[in-house]
């Protein structure tokens, strides 16, 4: 069981996250992302935010349902989307679920924010319910969960900030052994799976990337 936070923005598919959604310990939507869930009738435990976004459909669900709402002003130093997932302990399981499409500045921002928190020790995952972000900080091994493994699949490693140090493959259609990425590189965008092994994923012996998932286009 993990603890989900939803955002607000469009193009995020909740269709394949819903049997995480019914078996989450806790729902927590910033502002719009409660519209997200009515037309699965799937209650948040409480909505964050200003409201300033929101349908008035939605508003009225949330009623119905008694979903408690903790106000913010529309002007403030962080995003809805930030102050719920901060207020998540840093021992919780927690899915991110926010638009990976859309304005860069927003979407640049969400996956920075996922390795801040990674860095400061939250277990965070990010998705829009197609494409997935694993976060990896420091010395790591890191399994791709078998239900993301298909041949229409691509994994791209990214890495950021002073770059990720002994990188390796294992399970991968193009291998990397104990090799240094440098933010910017493309060498680790679009790798496939080796579909004859059983587990397939990445190592480093240092440094910060997120590993991505996403449907081949």
């Amino acid at each position: 069981m993990c603890i989900v936070v939803i955002a607000g923005g469009p193009n995020k598919n909740l269709l394949p996250l819903l049997p995480i959604l019914r078996g989450a310990e806790e729902i927590i939507c910033a502002d719009s992302g409660a519209d997200s869930l009515m037309p699965y009738d799937i209650v948040p435990e409480t909505v964050w935010g200003d409201m300033d976004s929101i349908s008035e459909k939605t508003v009225s669900w949330l009623k119905e349902k008694n979903v408690s709402h903790k106000l913010f002003p529309v002007e403030k130093d962080m995003t809805d989307s930030e102050l719920c997932l901060t207020s998540v302990p840093k021992e919780k399981e927690l899915l991110f679920v926010t638009s990976l499409m859309g304005r860069p500045d927003h979407v640049m921002s969400n996956l920075l924010l996922t390795m801040r928190l990674k860095e400061e020790g939250y277990n965070i995952t990010t998705t829009d319910g197609d494409t997935w972000i694993f976060p990896i900080n420091g010395a790591f091994r890191f399994v791709i969960p078998d239900e993301l493994v298909k041949e229409n699949i691509t994994c791209s490693l990214i890495p950021l900030g002073k770059g990720s140090k002994g990188v390796s493959t294992f399970g991968m259609k193009y291998k990397l052994s104990d090799r240094d990425i440098i933010p910017g590189s493309s060498l680790t965008v679009s790798n496939e799976f080796d579909m004859t092994e059983k587990e397939h994923g990445f190592e480093q012996k240092s440094g910060t990337m997120l590993v991505i998932v996403t449907p081949k286009v």
